[in-house]
């Protein structure tokens, strides 16, 4: 019987960009250098679900990266340019153009090449804004189930999540899960090609799925979970097949 020997793929997972001052604010020399940083859960998801992470600075061309890669984390990080969405800019928060730039070239290639794509919060709001949706600009703290509402523990679980038989989400994780939530936006009206398929109680979209099945969108942290989320080994299994 023939040997199969696994592929470890390469998982691209996106930053977020500041300045030396944002980061060393007592080192005045390094004031005005440009940062590339990353959260660490991220990465270490998808080594334990069997995948090798790559962190991707911004670069003027994110399709070379592509070219290379065998599926892209879209991570999650401040608003989406309300530009971008015909949206309102004063609820929007930490706005970074030269993010934006750089993630939605980078899912455009993602698009172009089939290379699959897992967003996480932000990065579900990214891909629903690439498809011509739009965004809910401001949950309140103390609306519906208080997703903007930050916990003091990350792995908290604050409400549950039900999600549409047939879709992604329901084969990973059943009909629910519970989650915690970190977002202040939303995604309203869905984008072509793409279906809500993961609600939470009061309505606010969850997941989100391409038609081709091979990109997946979540709202909540699932890096930030006690427990290997199953999301990671979909991204490294699909991203495996290819």
């Amino acid at each position: 019987m023939p040997t199969v020997l696994l592929v470890t793929p390469l998982i691209g997972i996106t930053g977020r960009t500041a300045l030396g001052s944002d980061i060393t604010p007592k080192a005045p020399h390094l004031a005005d250098s440009p940062v590339d940083w990353f959260f660490g859960e991220y990465a270490s998801c998808v080594r334990e679900a069997g995948g090798l992470p790559v962190e991707l600075p911004v670069i003027d061309n994110p399709s070379e990266y592509v070219e290379r890669l065998d599926a892209v984390i879209l991570s999650g990080g401040g608003d989406v340019d309300p530009k971008r969405w015909n949206g309102p800019s004063e609820t929007s928060f930490q706005v970074s153009e030269r993010r934006d730039a750089f993630e939605f070239a980078l899912l455009e290639a993602a698009i172009e090449t089939g290379t699959p794509v897992l967003g996480i919060c932000r990065g579900l709001q990214v891909i629903n804004v690439h498809f011509k949706g739009s965004l809910i600009p401001h949950l309140d703290p103390g609306e519906g189930d208080s997703h903007s509402n930050p916990t003091v523990d990350r792995q908290e679980l604050v409400h549950s999540v039900s999600f549409e038989p047939e879709s992604i989400l329901f084969g990973l994780y059943g009909s629910s899960t519970m989650v915690n939530s970190f977002h202040h936006q939303a995604a309203d009206r869905i984008g072509l090609d793409l279906h809500a398929t993961g609600h939470s109680s009061d309505g606010t979209v969850e997941g989100i799925e391409h038609s081709g099945g091979r990109i997946l969108g979540v709202q909540w942290h699932p890096e930030m979970l006690k427990d290997l989320q199953p999301v990671f080994g979909w991204v490294v299994q699909i991203a495996r097949s290819r």
